[in-house]
């Protein structure tokens, strides 16, 4: 998420004054927004972009520490956006789309205290909450009697999102609070060609509760998730012509709620007040749960993913479906860490399939990942703390990964890996 911190246009939304040190901030957000953009026409399209950006309670400087900041919202709030792009050519003259970009953020309760060049800002009580609010990002494009080449898809949301140097103790009870209740993320992709596209990189990611700290976090953690909130991340691709073809294909769907990073040490020098040093819950129980998916839908000449790495590049998974739930990475753990999922759903899926048994379709250079994590702690040292459980992890529900290829003929450099983990401590 630190690349999205630095080259999202969010960061440039407000102009701020100087500030004194220690300045409090409160913001309450209770609103609708809509970002919508759309695009009709019948025939080609080249060098087309369209972007929708929703941001509700936003914090981005790099010149001040702060020290109580409240971010809230409820009642309902609600943020859209949508990008439509609908072209129709005819079998006389074909429509074709050429590096066609499509891009749906929303982002809800956000700060950034952080620095390109260096150190960056301290924080001593941070409260973000989320109550009944719903956040969609989707991007749609349709083609008839077309074809496409150079496609990119990204829908994201993100509700409570931190990033700092140190978080102090400055509190009786928690130093940062992050809590959703009752809400829903959605983002999606759908891109439906005619007669063949090539080079389609469909990005769909949700975020809820994330806190990234550079350096120390001296003060309490507690990041709730609660009362049917649920989050999913899909991504689409039809090809219904049977003498055409998909290649270069690229899918991620990403889910993510509770996750934190510090740097360096968890000392909780102050002590614990009020349940552990590093909280993190995720109940399932009122019908929370995740779902990211991939679908492709192939025609007769074929489905073929981008060719094989180089040796030394990193692996390239053409569909990947992930689910996340209480991540911890922590350099140096000093105080107690607790994480608790229960009655989890965690659905992760990956579907490539001929829309026409009829017809063979050889599938190649493709692989499929479908992957289900929840209580993962990743730690470089542990403490021993005399009458206290370190670390507890707990977890129940349902984790289901799966991955499918249907109506396939020939098969050439293609792979399926699903996983699914549930309480991990490791090393980092």
């Amino acid at each position: 998420m630190n690349k999205f911190l630095a080259t999202t246009a969010i960061a440039s939304l407000l102009a701020m004054p100087a500030m004194a040190e220690q300045t409090d901030i409160s913001q309450t957000v209770s609103a609708l927004q809509e970002a919508l953009n759309t695009i009709r026409i019948d025939d080609d399209a080249t060098d087309v972009s369209q972007a929708a950006v929703n941001a509700a309670n936003i914090i981005s400087i790099d010149f001040e520490s702060l020290d109580d900041v409240t971010q809230s919202s409820e009642d309902g709030m609600m943020q859209n956006a949508i990008n439509d792009f609908d072209t129709r050519g005819n079998r006389r003259n074909n429509a074709v789309l050429t590096n066609i970009a499509q891009a749906g953020t929303n982002v809800l309760n956000s700060v950034d205290l952080t620095m390109d060049t260096g150190q960056g800002y301290d924080i001593n009580h941070l409260s973000q909450v989320v109550d009944n609010a719903s956040q969609t990002a989707f991007n749609d494009i349709d083609i008839r009697d077309g074809t496409s080449a150079s496609v990119d898809q990204d829908a994201t949301n993100v509700m409570n999102m931190a990033a700092m140097d140190d978080l102090q103790e400055d509190n009786v009870t928690h130093d940062l609070l992050q809590e959703i209740d009752d809400s829903s993320q959605f983002a999606g992709n759908d891109l439906d060609v005619d007669l063949g596209a090539t080079d389609i990189a469909q990005d769909a990611v949700n975020v809820m509760n994330l806190a990234e700290i550079e350096d120390d976090l001296k003060g309490d953690s507690f990041q709730n998730i609660f009362g049917d909130t649920s989050q999913v991340a899909e991504n689409n691709a039809f090809d219904t012509n049977s003498r055409a073809s998909i290649t270069n294909l690229m899918q991620s769907a990403v889910n993510v709620a509770n996750s934190l990073s510090v740097g360096e040490n968890s000392p909780n020098s102050g002590g614990s007040f009020y349940q552990a040093g590093i909280t993190q819950i995720y109940d399932g129980s009122d019908g929370s749960g995740q779902v990211a998916s991939n679908f492709v839908k192939f025609a007769s000449n074929g489905l073929a993913g981008a060719a094989p790495a180089l040796a030394g590049d990193p692996a390239i998974i053409d569909q990947s479906a992930l689910n996340a739930i209480n991540l911890a990475t922590i350099t140096n753990v000093g105080w107690t860490v607790s994480q608790d999922a229960s009655d989890v759903n965690q659905s992760a899926s990956n579907v490539a399939t001929n829309f026409d048994f009829a017809y063979t379709a050889d599938v190649s250079n493709f692989d499929q990942s479908a992957t289900n994590v929840a209580n993962i702690l990743s730690a470089g040292s542990l403490p021993d703390l005399n009458g206290y459980t370190e670390v507890s992890q707990n977890f129940s529900g349902l984790q289901s990964a799966t991955n499918n290829v249907f109506g396939a003929d020939d098969l050439f450099g293609v792979s399926q890996a699903a996983t699914n983990v549930a309480n991990s401590v490791s090393g980092l």
